[in-house]
């Protein structure tokens, strides 16, 4: 548990689904009509969280009660694990949720050997963008999604691991 009373745990299977759920909507609603196009993590369901769940790491960060207030998806892409999903409904925000989650990510990717951490990113979520910077993450390329001619995402990544460009645990 972080000082503010935050334990981040790898889920092992699917009981707490619905929590996660309801933190990743609880936690994307704020962007409904406000992102073009809009924003995927609205459509998850149990299912999918489950399907997510056994291709690669699920984690819910929780409070002193047990309480998900925040989760994040992880996978093995190549040489890096891709960090989707993460979310902290605003009222669990300011209390060191979403960088236990991030941390928590990291520490996976440099356990198993992998690289790096890779994200992807809202262009129009500036403190999200500015969220990762302060974490140490460093854009990469920009993308647009499909139908778009200009950019709508950043791509960012961070090394960790001790595959090629990697440092060691932490990126040192």
């Amino acid at each position: 548990m972080n000082a503010a009373g935050v334990r981040v745990v790898r889920l092992d299977g699917p009981a707490r689904l619905p929590q996660v759920l309801a933190a990743i909507h609880g936690a994307f609603a704020e962007y409904e009509g406000k992102l073009a196009p809009p924003s995927a993590a609205m459509k998850e369901t149990v299912d999918s969280l489950a399907r997510r769940l056994a291709a690669g790491a699920l984690f819910v960060a929780e409070d002193a009660d047990g309480t998900v207030i925040g989760a994040v998806c992880a996978e093995r892409k190549g040489e890096a694990i891709y960090l989707d999903r993460l979310a902290v409904p605003p009222a669990a925000r300011g209390r060191g949720v979403a960088a236990a989650l991030v941390a928590a990510v990291e520490a996976v990717a440099a356990e198993t050997g992998a690289a790096s951490v890779t994200l992807g990113v809202r262009l129009a979520l500036a403190d999200n963008i500015g969220m990762f910077e302060r974490l140490g993450y460093v854009e990469t390329a920009r993308t647009a999604h499909p139908g778009f001619d200009r950019p709508t995402s950043a791509s960012m990544a961070k090394p960790v691991g001790r595959g090629p460009g990697g440092r060691g645990p932490g990126g040192r």
